[in-house]
């Protein structure tokens, strides 16, 4: 039976432990020092991502390690990602305009991250977009042209959560909707007032401590130099104090300390101790660094003076509430079937057409067709990045056969051609040749805003290609942000899907075969973007 902290029995180094959250293991010394630290009941919170093929292996030892009942986090903003309940993405729930498809979607990967000892989660992310934003776009729930719809859609998976005996992170305070630098990156700064912060960023933190009670929140890193001129938000009393003046006195923890934009301007020790300093209570670091370095940097910034005693334990206090909150977890054990298929429809009901007004959504099924799919070309060799770049996928080597496949039973006899979203003269050439001998050429896309990547821009030759066909372009089938569709060239048919992975581990088929269907006329969606494109 675990045991609550008490503050009044904490050391020092006991503190100064709870304020940080591990990020995995280094090593074995690192993972030697962390458990030493468990036992010491000198960790806050660990981080456990369900990617990694030995995470079950990791809470059960966590656990063997703890008597008192630590934090174990993951980002479930897609459900849990190892399971058979995993959404396209946060926007395709927008798209369905279902407020209980939403709760569902909680419900379940609440009940998901139970069975699998996880107790705290990141999600649901409240960003508003405004444009195209650079890293959120799928990731959110609507735009600040109808922030009222956002917030309901927001709430409802809040509540399944939380209903459902775990504790959300919203996420990311204040994260303004003109963001167009990757903040892993570069420092991502807005040029919002504190009045737009307030009427716009703010409501729905406000909207969902009101309807339901917030517990946890999540910061970003974004300078805001109209309220701030000399520290980002993680670091800043004068942006926190905006979310705490509000009502919000639950855990405050940090975005990733491994984003490069703000470490390249602060560094490490600084940025720990003025975001304890600014009101946060607990550190996600980088995870680059062994916990010992983290832990070690925070104690020196603290003995530097950098944040005061009272600080301290006010923050202390607010990680103890929490790891309270999640001591006995309630609420469903086991997903029903109705939620699976409230799972179904979110993955169909998600995609929405974009058509002119005179033309039917189903292709003629007697013209000579080619499908060209454009397919990733990402470079990952010798690159091992497990946390950060959290956001690839589209077409690719491990997935390729299966499309074609789909594409074969649906349109019989079609050409199919495959180029790179970076593609080479031979592929173009290929594609040109191929399109004069067809009497319509229908194009698959992908894009996701993937962090370091700078972007989820189509490239200029991949464009070019396009309009080099445009006299037989017929429709496009997209998948991911479908903003990037904005450069180019008209087509009479847009079928989108913001999110291509739905219904356990299909990758890329059950969202393939939907968006075929419907060029086929065999199925009518009803989903709409809560935003609008603007297209040729």
């Amino acid at each position: 039976m675990k045991k609550s902290l008490n503050i009044n029995e904490l050391t020092l180094e006991q503190k100064i432990g709870q304020l940080l959250m591990v990020r995995g293991f280094i090593d074995d010394n690192d993972r030697k020092f962390i458990y030493e630290m468990m036992e010491k009941r000198a960790v806050g919170a660990v981080q456990v991502p369900y990617n990694l093929a030995d995470y079950k292996r990791d809470i059960k030892e966590i656990n063997e390690h703890t008597d008192y009942p630590i934090l174990i986090f993951a980002d479930m903003e897609r459900g849990f990602a190892q399971g058979d309940y995993v959404i396209p993405s946060a926007l395709a729930l927008s798209i369905t305009g279902d407020e209980e498809l939403a709760y569902q979607f909680g419900a379940v990967t609440a009940i998901e991250a139970k069975k699998n000892g996880y107790n705290i989660i990141g999600g649901p992310v409240v960003d508003l977009l405004n444009g195209n934003k650079m890293l959120g776009l799928t990731r959110s729930f609507g735009s600040e042209s109808d922030i009222d719809y956002a917030c309901r859609i927001t709430n409802a998976v809040l509540r399944g959560q939380d209903e459902n005996g775990v504790m959300s992170i919203l996420k990311h305070w204040p994260s303004p909707g003109d963001i167009c630098l990757d903040g892993h990156a570069f420092p991502d700064i807005t040029s919002y007032t504190e009045e737009e912060l307030i009427n716009k960023t703010l409501v729905p933190y406000v909207y969902s401590m009101k309807k339901s009670g917030v517990g946890a929140v999540m910061t970003t890193h974004t300078y805001i130099p109209e309220v701030d001129d000399t520290y980002p938000t993680s670091m800043s009393e004068k942006i926190i104090g905006i979310l705490r003046n509000a009502g919000f006195d639950g855990l405050l923890m940090t975005d990733s300390f491994a984003m490069l934009g703000i470490l390249q301007k602060f560094g490490e020790k600084t940025c720990y101790g003025m975001s304890i300093k600014a009101g946060h209570d607990l550190i996600l670091p980088n995870y680059r660094l062994p916990f010992k370095a983290a832990y070690e940097l925070l104690l020196e910034a603290y003995n530097e003076g950098m944040f005061t005693e009272e600080r301290l334990n006010e923050a202390v206090s607010r990680v103890i509430k929490a790891q309270n909150a999640i001591m006995e977890p309630f609420g469903a054990t086991e997903v029903t079937d109705y939620q699976k298929k409230c799972f179904e429809r979110i993955s169909k009901e998600s995609i929405c057409v974009i058509k002119d007004d005179n033309v039917d959504i189903t292709l003629d099924k007697d013209t000579k067709k080619l499908f060209v799919l454009v397919k990733e070309n990402y470079y990952r060799s010798g690159v091992d990045v497990p946390f950060e770049i959290g956001f690839g996928g589209g077409i690719k080597d491990d997935n390729v056969d299966a499309i074609i496949e789909l594409i074969n039973t649906a349109f019989p006899e079609s050409n199919i051609v495959i180029m790179n979203q970076y593609p080479n003269p031979a592929q173009i050439e290929n594609v040109i040749k191929y399109s004069v001998e067809s009497d319509e050429v229908i194009f698959f896309t992908y894009s996701a805003a993937t962090a370091y990547g700078m972007g989820g821009e189509f490239t200029p030759q991949l464009v070019h290609t396009m309009e080099a066909c445009e006299e037989k372009l017929s429709a496009v089938i997209h998948i991911g942000n479908p903003y990037p569709l904005e450069a180019l060239p008209h087509y009479p048919r847009i079928v989108i899907s913001v999110g291509g992975r739905g219904g356990g581990n299909s990758g890329h088929s059950s969202t393939v075969k939907s968006c075929l269907s419907i060029l086929k006329g065999e199925y009518d969606p009803k989903g709409k973007l809560p935003f609008t494109l603007n297209l040729k």
